[in-house]
């Protein structure tokens, strides 16, 4: 037992030091690729705007999964330090879904934020870290506007005594039943065609139980699917610090 203790933490410093190690020269390459873009080294040829633009997105997907694949392996690690303060969900949804309009924009989808009848914005709250919520979130958001090519994406809060909930529903492809066993689990992806690197659902289903929460999927082929994140008020077994 020790000797497989020894090699799991034995991987997780490597991976550690590898994701690290790759951030480096692609932030590097980030802020180098803003310079060029904006002319700091002389006029760019329109011809090569195009190319440009297209590298700077690459290396922005890659540096995302680096970060991504860091912080999964925090969470398993055991070496993820959280800081839990109380959180207004309802000004987080809003931000969030004020930051990926353009996304939902230029796919012609529409996105919005709404409570459901009888819930105040000003009781959508729990506590919990907020950064690792707002991850949540942009997960959830990003992921319904990537599999929808058209209608709209909705995000619902509902506030009780005992927690919050929150619906992410797209008019996206959706997912059989096999899938949606599956789409929590690590380095799992859909049957479809599109950019993901199945890391993205299995960090968020990190963060919720981090929150002593739970997170599902309702989902038909063809016609969407519903995430729902339920969150408790307060999450036990947590130390909490005050506003």
């Amino acid at each position: 037992m020790d000797e497989q203790l020894f090699l799991i933490q034995r991987r997780e410093d490597f991976v550690t030091r590898l994701t690290h190690d790759l951030r480096t020269p692609l932030i590097a390459a980030d802020q180098f690729l803003k310079l060029l873009q904006r002319g700091v080294f002389g006029n760019t040829l329109s011809a090569m705007r195009e190319s440009l633009e297209q590298m700077a997105q690459s290396n922005q997907t890659l540096l995302s999964m680096v970060d991504t694949l860091l912080e999964v392996y925090q969470y398993e690690a055991g070496g993820k330090t959280l800081d839990f303060f109380v959180v207004n969900l309802w000004e987080l949804c809003q931000q969030v879904v004020q930051e990926l309009m353009p996304l939902a924009d230029v796919k012609h989808l529409t996105l919005k934020a709404v409570l459901t009848k009888d819930t105040e914005a000003s009781l959508v709250r729990v506590k919990g870290d907020r950064l690792e919520l707002r991850r949540l979130l942009t997960n959830l958001v990003a992921n319904a506007i990537r599999f929808s090519d058209a209608g709209s994406v909705e995000v619902r809060l509902n506030s009780t005594v005992q927690g919050v909930t929150i619906e992410v529903e797209d008019t996206g492809i959706g997912m059989n039943p096999e899938e949606q066993l599956l789409l929590f689990d690590r380095f799992r992806q859909g049957k479809h065609q599109r950019q993901g690197n199945g890391l993205g659902l299995y960090l968020s289903r990190q963060i919720v139980e981090a929150h002593q929460g739970n997170i599902s999927v309702s989902s038909t082929v063809g016609k969407g699917s519903i995430f729902t994140v339920y969150l408790p008020v307060q999450t036990p077994y947590s130390k909490m610090l005050s506003a």
